[in-house]
């Protein structure tokens, strides 16, 4: 597989007197990106169709599905800002898509808000938000993992009861039962699609959106509670002693951000 102007990337990192060896290296992480891209994305893969929340939820993928080191994630980062550099740097895309991500990356401490959960019931009341990233919200909030969102059917949430949520969660079910839907009424193809809908809900929120964050948001939330014990939270975050312990030590190194939205009304 060739990536979007691999040939003319190559000719530049060659002036530039990169080492065969790193070119390779640079090589594999844009193939493993625009590899993602093609796997996540209903968009055709040219460099007018990434978005930095594309990059996004690329490098929490790494972080949450493939459980790379923050130092393997770095280097990622550092091949594809070079590689989107060069594109805007030669005119070949029209924004600089690392502007956005700047500090997300290459902060080590990870910032997690988890607050948002005990405001759920005002945010789903907040017109600005759209529907999908209300119930993208309330589905977190109760535990339901991202990777479910997709295959969720009004049969999958006979466990929320709460009548707000549920009245949410069913709109424009009435012909297809999916939770979530393309405008046309047809199923979401990747995790993406859905993720770059709620994006613009971030600039009100002002929390991580992406689906590894928000879950791990939920985890954090329920770690925090001291009245949990540790099997009820194996319970609860269907993890074994191990992975708790781990959930543990990382509540230590984090940095657990407040709820401040910004709304303007």
């Amino acid at each position: 597989m060739l990536f979007p102007y691999e040939k003319n990337f190559n000719q530049w990192c060659t002036s530039q007197n990169l080492a065969p060896r790193t070119l390779t290296s640079i090589n594999q992480s844009i193939y493993y990106f625009w590899n993602y891209f093609l796997q996540n994305s209903n968009s055709e893969p040219k460099v007018s169709n990434v978005s930095a929340q594309d990059i996004r939820a690329f490098i929490d993928h790494l972080e949450q599905d493939q459980n790379k080191t923050i130092s393997t994630i770095n280097k990622y980062v550092t091949h594809l800002k070079k590689y989107f550099s060069f594109l805007y740097d030669h005119q070949l895309v029209k924004n600089y898509l690392f502007t956005d991500l700047h500090g997300y990356t290459f902060d080590r401490t990870p910032h997690i808000c988890i607050d948002w959960i005990d405001q759920i019931d005002e945010i789903i009341t907040w017109p600005e938000i759209s529907l999908d990233c209300k119930k993208v919200l309330i589905l977190i909030a109760h535990g339901f993992d991202p990777k479910q969102f997709l295959n969720l059917s009004k049969a999958n949430i006979s466990r929320i009861k709460d009548s707000s949520y549920r009245s949410l969660l069913l709109t424009n079910t009435e012909e297809n039962p999916l939770i979530f839907q393309t405008k046309t009424g047809k199923q979401i193809s990747a995790l993406t699609s859905l993720t770059r809908k709620i994006a613009p809900d971030k600039d009100i929120l002002n929390f991580d959106l992406t689906p590894g964050k928000l879950r791990l948001s939920y985890i954090y939330y329920k770690v925090n509670n001291p009245s949990l014990s540790d099997l009820k939270l194996m319970e609860i975050l269907h993890c074994n002693r191990k992975s708790l312990t781990y959930y543990r030590n990382q509540l230590d190194k984090l940095k657990l951000a407040p709820f401040t939205p910004k709304r303007t009304v």
